[in-house]
């Protein structure tokens, strides 16, 4: 907070601003005062009586310099800021602040006019716009993000070109990813949340895999919580629709995915990857917030993944003995290293989830682990003999119920001789 004897932000000498007729909300200039650092929200909410709107840009800075909250030089750019992103012509948009850049593109809060609301503008950065290649994948994000309608992905809008400049328009989500909990206030999610949120992303892949699409990138950034802790998945850029066969053929071959959360027939780059690579991904992230620590760690990528095909899980109740045990079994499953072993639809993971939530055992997974332990058998596993040979599995737990029946018996007998003499 600057001193409140600062002067008045707007200088009627200074050429340097670029004016903007348009009015627009305290809430819009508040809200890019808070996106840039100069004040914090319980600072806005002290400025809102003092600018209320809509107005001139210029006059509402006045206001909140007059006030001692920011510096006429930092007035001075806010306002050339607001002017510049107005000057950003999106037909049917007006970007109000940005929100995030990464390396594809810059993502901006804007009003859209048609609908009176506020939405999120992706533009892509101008060195990638004039790759067609790269230009042809963001067009094809959007599109398959458009084939998705359901509360738990968030919606694409709209995607088009204006002025050299190519945006996609998406719903706007206010909150936080999975990654910044975990990084910040939430090292580890209570179970009963975690699961939840679980449940709601395997409903989210449940709508996306009847629609034959295939996310390839689920992660803790990739998942949005709102303020009503609803949860939300984002980035299609990778999503992959099954009868893609030109895209498919062009990857075969390659990794695609985030080494700490992918499955491991997206390491080997195979072609028909399906929804059961998402099953695994969501459940590494399952694991993540659980435990407070990925499946796997290694020191280098190579490592990393090879881990992902030969190192067995620990098990997350191991890290963490508050969880039930219905949780482990659970993300064991979605974690199997042979997808034939893992949940084969999204919607048995639902039941699962839905079980936990009741604080039931998740039905499925119990099954799927006794046929798992029943195949075992089936395969021969085999017990060592003192000259070194095998028995088959059978043999030993069979051995061991004799003799315990044999003890029992003796016992009986031993009572009955005592009673007899008696």
């Amino acid at each position: 907070m600057s001193s409140p004897s600062e002067k008045p932000a707007m200088d009627p000498s200074d050429k340097t601003a670029s004016p903007s007729t348009e009015l627009v909300s305290s809430e819009e200039v508040l809200a890019v005062l808070i996106s840039q650092g100069l004040i914090d929200k319980e600072e806005a909410s002290a400025l809102r009586a003092l600018v209320p709107g809509p107005g001139d840009p210029g006059d509402m800075l006045k206001t909140v310099a007059k006030n001692g909250a920011i510096t006429k030089n930092q007035a001075r750019r806010v306002y050339r800021d607001l002017a510049a992103l107005r000057e950003q012509k999106i037909p049917g948009y007006i970007l109000m602040e940005k929100l995030g850049k990464g390396a594809g593109g810059t993502v901006y809060r804007a009003k859209q006019l048609s609908m009176n609301r506020d939405v999120a503008v992706k533009l892509l950065h101008g060195k990638l716009a004039r790759n067609p290649e790269y230009l042809q994948r963001f067009v094809k994000e959007a599109h398959v993000a458009a084939k998705c309608s359901h509360n738990n992905i968030v919606q694409a809008i709209d995607v088009g070109s204006a002025g050299g400049a190519h945006y996609f328009v998406m719903e706007l989500v206010r909150g936080q990813t999975i990654a910044d909990l975990l990084n910040g206030p939430k090292p580890v999610f209570e179970e009963k949340e975690a699961t939840e949120i679980i449940l709601q992303i395997a409903q989210a892949l449940e709508h996306a895999s009847r629609r034959g699409l295939v996310h390839r990138d689920i992660k803790p950034s990739n998942i949005m919580l709102t303020q009503e802790n609803v949860a939300k998945l984002a980035d299609l850029g990778l999503a992959r629709a099954n009868t893609d066969t030109e895209t498919i053929e062009k990857e075969r071959g390659l990794t695609i995915g985030t080494p700490f959360y992918i499955a491991p027939e997206q390491i080997k780059g195979r072609d028909d990857i399906d929804t059961r690579a998402d099953i695994y991904s969501l459940g590494a992230t399952f694991y993540h917030m659980v435990t407070g620590k990925t499946p796997f760690q290694g020191d280098s990528i190579h490592e990393l993944i090879e881990k992902h095909f030969h190192e067995t899980l620990i098990p997350p109740d191991h890290l963490n003995p508050k969880l039930s045990s219905g949780v482990g079994e659970v993300i064991e499953i979605m974690m199997a290293k042979n997808r034939k072993s893992r949940y084969q639809h999204p919607e048995d993971l639902v039941i699962d989830l839905e079980c936990l939530l009741r604080n039931e055992a998740p039905k499925l997974a119990r099954q799927k682990i006794k046929a798992s332990d029943l195949q075992s058998l089936e395969e021969g596993e085999t017990f060592e003999r003192g000259d070194g040979s095998q028995l088959p599995s059978w043999i030993m737990p069979t051995l061991i119920g004799l003799a315990g029946a044999l003890v029992l018996s003796l016992i009986a007998n031993l009572i009955l001789a005592v009673r007899g003499r008696g």
